[in-house]
């Protein structure tokens, strides 16, 4: 009896998986990309459509390899995390990815691996990816992250990280353009920006008093005599100092 009982249970493990893997009954009947951006919708299309595809409309829905899948949508370097759903009922396969976006390049020193290009993250975190993917990602326009500020760091301290951001935040609503940050510490970071179509060194000391600060340059670049200001010491926002070379 036990060994009937045994058969009956292989087969029906045996009939069920092919079922769910070979037969036609639960096949691929739609694939969801849960994104609004349709421009990232055709990017996540057009890498899972490439050859071989990880998912084809039409078969067996256990079939689908969600690591495949998620291991082809990474190749992109501005994908964090992959999620797949499967709904067997449905036939409806659903597509989520986690974005990362990066706000600023590190320096060579943060990169113990000489083949990858360290970012500091839109979530104040350090990554890193190999630099050839940095390059085709160029390249192809996914995520142009070689145009982003040089960042240079005297440590990993959060609150310095955080002073940085802030100051990057506050200069981007101005409308400059910001080619490089150096923070030694918290009491002593500079910048090298375009800002009205004029290349300026600021040394900012903190971000304290940042409103001040951007009022004081302001009035500083109107200046006549200030034509050709290259530095600017801000510091002592009331007390600022300038050089034209």
């Amino acid at each position: 009896m036990r060994r009937l009982i045994l058969i009956a249970a292989i087969g029906a493990i045996s009939g069920l998986a092919y079922l769910l893997g070979w037969s036609s009954v639960f096949p691929v009947k739609s694939i969801e990309i849960a994104e609004n951006d349709q421009t990232i919708v055709k990017e996540l299309t057009d890498r899972l459509n490439q050859v071989p595809a990880p998912i084809i409309v039409g078969e067996p829905i256990a079939r689908v390899d969600k690591r495949e899948i998620t291991s082809r949508l990474r190749t992109l370097i501005w994908v964090e995390d992959v999620q797949v759903r499967r709904s067997f009922l449905s036939g409806e396969v659903k597509i989520s990815v986690d974005p990362r976006s990066a706000i600023a390049q590190l320096d060579s020193r943060w990169s113990a691996n000489p083949s990858e290009s360290g970012f500091l993250g839109s979530d104040l975190e350090f990554f890193f990816v190999p630099r050839s993917e940095v390059a085709k990602a160029a390249k192809s326009g996914d995520a142009d992250w070689l145009s982003l500020p040089n960042l240079s760091l005297g440590s990993s301290d959060r609150a310095l990280i955080e002073d940085v951001a802030s100051l990057m935040a506050a200069l981007r609503g101005t409308g400059a353009e910001i080619n490089s940050v150096t923070a030694l510490n918290r009491d002593s970071i500079k910048s090298l920006i375009r800002y009205n179509e004029r290349d300026l060194d600021i040394s900012w000391g903190s971000v304290k008093e940042l409103e001040l600060k951007f009022e004081v340059m302001t009035r500083l670049l109107e200046l006549k005599a200030n034509r050709n200001l290259k530095r600017i010491d801000l510091s002592s926002p009331l007390a600022p100092i300038v050089s034209n070379s």
